[in-house]
């Protein structure tokens, strides 16, 4: 009995210590192919051409091009634009 309980208590520090993890370092941010889709129709209809899509720093971040300048396009969780950069 007294394992049992041990075992309950390990596995739940375990679950919440790596709740913890992915929520610092990732913030729910994982690139699949539908918000990649999302990604590349959002900035398409502001005027941008989309290159490559990756994650950093817990972010979206899109290469893109726009009016004849690169740029780095960086997205929240949500999706939403929160910084762009020119990229030289």
């Amino acid at each position: 009995m007294t394992s049992r309980i041990f075992k309950t208590i390990a596995l739940s520090a375990a679950l919440a210590l790596g709740a913890g993890a992915v929520s610092a370092s990732g913030q729910g941010v994982v690139l699949t192919p539908e918000t990649e889709a999302k990604i590349r129709a959002n900035l398409t209809e502001q005027g941008y051409e989309v290159a490559k899509i990756k994650i950093e720093d817990g972010m979206y971040e899109a290469y893109a091009r726009k009016d004849g300048k690169k740029y780095e396009v960086f997205l929240n969780a949500e999706l939403d634009i929160v910084k762009t950069e020119m990229d030289d």
